[in-house]
């Protein structure tokens, strides 16, 4: 049982570390990106519907065309920074469902004492673990699929990839319970802790 509530608190203070300082970034991270990709899509557009003299366009004829392809490039860089957010996010998301998967066999593997002195308490803490599993996994989906619809030059694609980090006010609220869980798991360590030492010294 010891082993278990020590790899519940290690996912606790996985998913408390990701949500506070990783997300936090990740998050900000996005909004910069896509808020500039965006508009570097509005002004890419306007490159190509901005009326020009006919005397500038005769010295220039391909002004529009090379400043078009400035702004793509930087365009690109900020869709590059966005790409390698979503992969990090997923490798967090596979990191907590494989400490889940461990927790969730051990819980199967104890012993039929084990199980009802801590079932309540041990089952609340992942079940929490799994809702916040499920709200960085809901995120995950919204990114990628704000990506994979993504269309070249569309300006309400470039758009909803502003949106797509947006998380509800449920799952923020999930997410802020990861203190009172640590401390919560911390308590139970230590009850198992203290029960061992008064069957050792009976």
């Amino acid at each position: 049982m010891d082993e278990l509530l020590k790899n519940i608190l290690e996912c606790i203070e996985f998913v408390s570390d990701y949500a506070t300082a990783d997300l936090a970034e990740i998050t900000e991270t996005w909004d910069r990106c896509s808020q500039t990709h965006s508009g570097l899509v509005e002004k890419i557009n306007l490159t190509w519907r901005v009326s020009l003299e006919a005397d500038f366009l005769e010295e220039f004829p391909d002004i529009r065309t090379k400043l078009a392809k400035k702004l793509e490039r930087f365009s690109n860089e900020q869709l590059s920074v966005l790409h390698s957010l979503i992969k990090r996010v997923s490798c967090k998301n596979e990191s907590l469902k494989t400490k889940l998967e461990k927790i969730n066999n051990r819980l199967e593997q104890i012993s039929f004492e084990e199980h009802n002195e801590l079932k309540h308490s041990v089952r609340e803490h992942v079940i929490w673990i799994e809702n916040c599993w499920m709200s960085f996994h809901c995120l995950y989906l919204q990114i990628e699929f704000a990506m994979m619809s993504l269309q070249v030059l569309d300006e309400e694609s470039a758009c909803n990839l502003v949106d797509a980090i947006k998380q509800s006010e449920e799952h923020k609220l999930t997410l802020r319970k990861s203190h009172s869980y640590t401390q919560s798991c911390l308590s139970l360590i230590k009850f198992v802790e203290n029960k061992s030492k008064i069957k050792i010294n009976v």
